[in-house]
């Protein structure tokens, strides 16, 4: 949560927020944007930071009144709290004392315009603002710019204020009467567009910023793909700035009008709908911790009760078992309910039935093709046996995502591949299922437990990134003693498993039940915030890390690169 500290209306629609963001006024350039949510349920959006104070600790924002989402954020007050800043973000403006640079930018565009006018003048170039505005009362910033300009131009469509005439005029006007060396342009598309085409003419290198075409500001979404020179770029990731005369600008214009009809939409929905949705909410079931599994109990094949449990079925009995598949959901039902989990899962007598196929093979290979190396016979003989919560106990020995990988692990390819009744071929013995099944009881019986875990050793690891890896990986540390820290960039946890997996395959409350119980084993979790760019490795270690496990994911789709890809129909 980040504090506004200062409210200030700079024209009809477009407001300058000072936030609370210590970490991000530190580490911000210019050029560098944040993602902003207001509201658990509110959307991503992309905002550059118009200015930083890092004795205060604090971003300038600058925001117009469009959009939904913009709409909300503007609707705060001082000592209201924005939900998530995250950043900074983006490619740094390529700074350099280029000479003479004629900066222009149109309306809101300016605020993003400003930290570059700054880094420039402090770089010894001799700079020109050119603002723009459609009438006098729309120009903002102006005593800002003239601070740090050599000569400010003021161009107003309607003669009310400076100049009559577009941006165009008041740039084409420097590019006739000095030696320019650089341009930059920030503002609507439609006025980058013709900047660009302007001083392609007079072969003035140029530099344009895309922020405007962003919505979720990581890549993932590919929203702001744009084509520049013959190849896909991404805004939020690659850019937001490129060389103007390489951006294909039709194609961009088209993509900005794609979503428009979606965006009207929403800001039409009625407040009560809105309300409905979010008591809709799946409530998380309550946790109830119980005291780690005893030492000293023999975990080998040759326990007694595993003995035991093989003398009352032989070998060919078991092997004579049908495999039980899982039960889904009728297909014309869920067509129409994309939330709701297809997969019903196994009852108790299903998935005791299923365990004693299992062989409890001497050597068993469906260990050695499980990737965490789980003790699969074992935790499938406790099933067998009717006892649920220690099987659960089992998959949490080795794993700590027993519930989501029951449910998305390729369990075909690597452990139950290996199976024996593979070799004597058979199906294999429904591994998958089971550990769904063990896992998704645990949770539902209230008895949730924590695994051993062994004393602090006060060591400090760093895990950057909250998908599987990096939740496999702080579980694994914080039962051997470590003090384990998890940095999420974004503002919930569990990557692919919350951003990529679709919650019919893999439900989101799933997902916090698993992570929860890694926070209750001592796992601390930061979100919002970006190792590399927020916080530094050299950060890091200075506060003390000894350790840095990367599972940053793969965000970014990969493209074909064939004929009109890109293209919106």
């Amino acid at each position: 949560m980040n504090k506004i500290i200062k409210k200030e209306q700079l024209s009809e629609k477009v407001y300058r927020f000072e936030v609370e963001a210590p970490l991000i006024a530190k580490a911000r350039k210019a050029g560098h944007f944040v993602i902003v949510r207001v509201g658990e349920k509110g959307e991503r959006m992309p905002l550059t930071i118009a200015d930083a104070d890092i004795k205060k600790g604090t971003i300038t924002l600058v925001v117009q009144k469009v959009g939904l989402s913009s709409t909300r954020l503007c609707n705060l007050n001082e000592g209201d709290y924005i939900t998530d800043i995250v950043g900074p973000l983006g490619q740094a403006t390529d700074i350099q004392n280029f000479g003479t640079v004629v900066c222009a930018g149109g309306g809101v565009g300016m605020a993003p315009m400003f930290p570059i006018v700054q880094a420039l003048k402090n770089a010894g170039n001799r700079v020109i603002t050119v603002i723009a505005a459609r009438t006098k009362d729309l120009v903002i910033l102006e005593e800002d710019f003239r601070e740090y300009s050599d000569e400010v131009i003021i161009m107003t469509d309607d003669g009310s204020y400076g100049k009559k005439g577009l941006v165009t005029v008041g740039v084409e006007e420097v590019l006739t009467t000095e030696k320019v060396d650089r341009c930059f342009a920030i503002g609507p598309a439609i006025m980058m567009k013709f900047i660009s085409e302007l001083t392609k003419k007079y072969n003035i290198p140029t530099v344009v910023s895309l922020n405007t075409i962003m919505v979720d500001g990581t890549g993932m979404c590919g929203a702001c793909r744009v084509t520049v020179g013959g190849k896909t770029k991404f805004v939020c990731v690659d850019g937001p700035e490129f060389d103007a005369h390489q951006v294909d600008f039709n194609e961009m214009l088209k993509r900005m009008g794609a979503f428009k009809g979606a965006e009207v939409k929403m800001m039409e929905t009625p407040a009560t709908e809105k309300q409905t949705e979010v008591l809709k909410k799946i409530v998380p079931p309550k946790i109830i911790t119980s005291e780690p599994a005893k030492e000293g109990i023999d975990k080998s094949r040759n326990a007694e009760w595993r003995v035991e449990l093989r003398k009352q079925m032989k070998a060919k009995e078991r092997s004579s078992i049908e495999r039980c598949e899982m039960s889904s959901l009728d297909p014309i039902y869920r067509a129409t309910s994309l939330k709701e989990e297809v997969n019903l899962g196994l009852s108790k007598e299903q998935a005791m039935k299923e365990a004693q196929r299992c062989l409890d093979c001497a050597n068993p290979g469906c260990v050695e093709g499980c990737p965490v190396g789980i003790d699969i016979p074992r935790f499938i003989k406790h099933i067998e046996k009717g006892e649920i919560i220690e099987a659960a106990k089992t998959l949490k020995e080795t794993s700590a995502l027993p519930a989501v990988c029951g449910r998305v692990c390729p369990q075909e390819k690597q452990c139950e591949v290996r199976c024996i009744h593979v070799k004597m071929k058979n199906k294999p013995v429904a591994i998958g299922h089971l550990e769904r099944f063990a896992a998704d009881y645990e949770r539902e019986s209230g008895e949730i437990s924590i695994p051993a875990i062994k004393n602090r050793n006060g060591i400090k690891v760093a895990v950057v990134g909250s998908g599987p890896a990096g939740l496999s990986f702080a579980g694994d540390m914080i039962k051997e003693g470590y003090e384990v820290t998890v940095f999420e960039a974004l503002h919930d946890l569990g990557g692919v498993l919350r951003y990529g997996i679709p919650e019919f395959r893999l439900p989101n409350e799933i997902v916090d039940v698993e992570i929860n119980l890694l926070a209750k084993m001592g796992v601390k979790f930061v979100k919002d915030c970006i190792i590399g760019k927020t916080v530094s490795v050299k950060d890091l270690e200075k506060e003390g890390y000894k350790g840095i496990f990367i599972g940053s994911g793969a965000g970014l789709p990969n493209f074909m690169n064939i004929p009109r890809e890109n293209s919106i129909n």
